[in-house]
């Protein structure tokens, strides 16, 4: 494959669109287009992707070194084979778990056999990269226990509610998380009234007693809703033993849009394509390097 990818997005639904603004800023690609049903292939792209070529098959786009397989978890087989037999290496993030995570990456792999073409699988958020998260933990402390706890990314209803009652605030979503110290910080996104300044909405806001004891960070947007669904909470604990030091503790906390870490994964692991044989990959099998493409160099000196 060249060093610059023409890859493809399968699909243009929320996972299909968070893929695009990837590729879209990442040079180690060259969009090659969308791939959309035949119903919605002719309503129009947002601007920022009017000039990608929209298309109802791969066949019509030219080119194509890797495809992003963004379709609902029923489709995703019968996609990737019809883009293995047509010499199109995938990736996808389908969310299947345990047995039947390796029952599909299997009966995946028969496909890349059969069509001589590279897959890798389960390259998202979970299973993906919090997967590996998970591995590097029980890889550091062997005999042990992880727990694995989602939650809401610490929304504030009250304080969203209180928001929201502030001449000019259309909508608000107020979230909470605690930064070292032990300090709390708030995020407040606002969406304005036709005509309201943000500069005069934020002083109020900021001035409320209910905002003033902690610091809050006042951010404008244009859609509250699109938030609401982004932001995912997760605690990852393991309880365990390193050779024969018992109670060691392992912690990763994070509060992520899930979408826009799995578009991150599925690029990264689009990268990791050249040179890889014909069968089924999960991120384990990929060695990390792989996944920074032609910053390999650079990565291994900014972060070993």
């Amino acid at each position: 494959m060249p060093q610059t990818m023409r890859v493809a997005v399968v699909g243009f639904g929320r996972l299909g669109r968070a893929c695009a603004e990837v590729l879209a800023l990442d040079d180690h690609f060259v969009p090659a287009g969308f791939v959309r049903r035949q119903q919605t292939v002719a309503v129009p792209l947002p601007p920022r992707f009017s000039a990608w070529p929209a298309v109802t098959h791969v066949s019509e786009l030219g080119r194509v070194d890797a495809a992003l397989v963004c379709v609902p978890l029923a489709q995703v087989r019968e996609v990737s084979r019809e883009l293995l037999q047509r010499g199109i290496p995938v990736v996808e993030c389908a969310r299947f778990e345990g047995r039947e995570l390796a029952e599909h990456k299997e009966e995946m792999g028969r496909m890349a056999a059969l069509y001589e073409t590279p897959a890798i699988v389960g390259a998202g958020w979970e299973p993906g990269a919090l997967s590996l998260f998970r591995g590097l933990f029980a890889l550091l402390t062997p005999k042990g226990d992880t727990e694995t706890t989602h939650r809401p990314a610490g929304t504030s209803l009250h304080h969203s509610t209180v928001a929201r009652a502030v001449p000019g605030v259309k909508d608000a979503l107020c979230t909470e998380l605690h930064v070292p110290g032990g300090k709390q910080q708030r995020y407040l996104y606002v969406e304005l009234d036709e005509g309201a300044g943000f500069e005069r909405v934020e002083a109020a806001l900021r001035g409320d007693p209910l905002f003033l004891g902690e610091e809050t960070l006042v951010f404008q947007v244009d859609d509250v809703s699109a938030l609401e669904d982004e932001g995912q909470g997760i605690l990852l604990k393991r309880y365990g033993t390193a050779a024969r030091t018992a109670h060691q503790m392992l912690l990763f906390e994070a509060r992520v849009s899930e979408l826009a870490l799995s578009a991150q994964c599925m690029a990264a692991a689009a990268r990791a394509l050249p040179g890889l044989k014909a069968r089924a990959y999960s991120l384990f099998d990929l060695p990390p390097g792989a996944l920074w493409g032609r910053l390999r160099a650079e990565a291994e000196r900014q972060w070993l």
